[in-house]
């Protein structure tokens, strides 16, 4: 449901579609000066759709009619000043290997994700992955995603020293425990840190490996 108060109490569809409307149209077009408000929209419902997915100026050109990667850019930075999503980078101390490696969407309430998404399918996962950055957003100025080998979800700073390595899965199994595990060991091999999380949905465990503790933990005790 997200946090947007009207919509809370009335559940209305069309509180939270007007409300897009209106940041689309009175925070970015005209105060930007942005002419092609219909490609404008469609990016905008595309980035909600792909939560938790990478992604990159240069791999969108061509779509809605946008032919420059400085557009795509310019519009990223106005939907991020108007509150209406975040874009992550990845984990590195150097600045240009940050702006040129993809960045990972996030929208900033997740009632607007159940309105605008396009998505076919309730897509818990990303839902949850994209909760648990809201979450860390109110604690830290710093975050980031990992990848080397494996991925890793989140990565947190303050003050130049990394704090957190996060790694979120809705539902911890046979088939993927390997993926999660792996991508939240190397990040934390990487970056010196001797404790790492898995937030899942409701499950709860405690891994122990080469002096490294991975805790498995269910969302509602993360937070």
């Amino acid at each position: 449901m997200g946090g947007i108060p009207e919509y809370v109490k009335t559940g209305l569809p069309v509180v939270l579609n007007t409300l897009v409307d209106d940041l689309l149209m009175r925070d970015i077009a005209i105060r930007h000066s942005v002419r092609d408000v219909s490609s404008l929209r469609q990016l905008t419902a595309f980035l909600i759709t792909n939560i938790g997915n990478l992604i990159s100026a240069n791999k969108l050109l061509g779509m809605f009619d946008i032919k420059s990667p400085a557009t795509f850019l310019e519009y990223f930075s106005f939907l991020k000043d108007a509150y209406l999503l975040e874009f992550i980078p990845i984990f590195s101390h150097s600045l240009k290997v940050q702006a040129r490696n993809p960045k990972k969407v996030y929208v900033m309430d997740m009632g607007l994700y159940t309105e605008t998404s396009l998505s076919t399918s309730d897509n818990m996962g990303r839902r949850l992955e994209n909760l648990i950055f809201l979450h860390l957003r109110r604690k830290y100025k710093q975050i980031f995603y990992f990848k080397d080998k494996g991925e890793c979800n989140f990565i947190t700073m303050e003050k130049n020293t990394v704090k957190e390595a996060i790694q979120v899965c809705l539902n911890v199994n046979d088939e993927n425990f390997k993926r999660e595990y792996n991508g939240l060991h190397s990040a934390m091999l990487n970056l010196g840190l001797n404790e790492g999380t898995i937030v899942t949905l409701n499950q709860k465990d405690t891994f122990k490996k080469d002096g490294l503790t991975i805790r498995m933990v269910p969302a509602h005790d993360f937070f």
